[in-house]
Parts: structure tokens; sequence; C-alpha cells
């Protein structure tokens, strides 16, 4: 089983991405990919959280962090 904080996680992006990792899309056949409605084509498009952390294929990554532009 796998442990992340609940605050290194976007609660406005899709959770499987960033639990799982960039390869959770292909992993799962998610109903979303490809849509408007996808919550995860930024994470997808950057590499990041809206919070500034790295999402790799398997997953967040805690200890890269970068201040997210707003």
């Amino acid at each position: 089983m796998k442990a992340v904080e609940i605050r290194t996680l976007s609660s406005e992006e899709c959770i499987g991405i960033q639990v799982n990792g960039l390869s959770h899309c292909k992993k799962i056949n998610c109903k979303w990919q490809g849509l408007s409605a996808c919550e995860g084509k930024n994470i997808i498009k950057t590499g990041r959280n809206m919070l500034g952390f790295k999402i790799g294929n398997e997953g967040l990554i805690p200890g890269d962090r970068i201040s997210p532009e707003h």
C-alpha cells in the first residue's frame, strides 16, 4: 500500500494520476482520458500538480516541489 500526504495533493486535479503516477491513464482504462472533462490534463502537460509537486510515472515525488506560479 502506498502512503501519500494529503497536503501534497491538489484537490482540483485527478487524484489517480497524483497517487499512481502518469502511468495511471495507461494502466486503467480511464473514461475521462482525451476529454475536456479530464482533471489530469495539466499534470500530463506540465508533469506537476497545481501545488508544484512533481508527478512521475509512479506518482507524486514529495521531495521535488517548485513554487506554483499564480
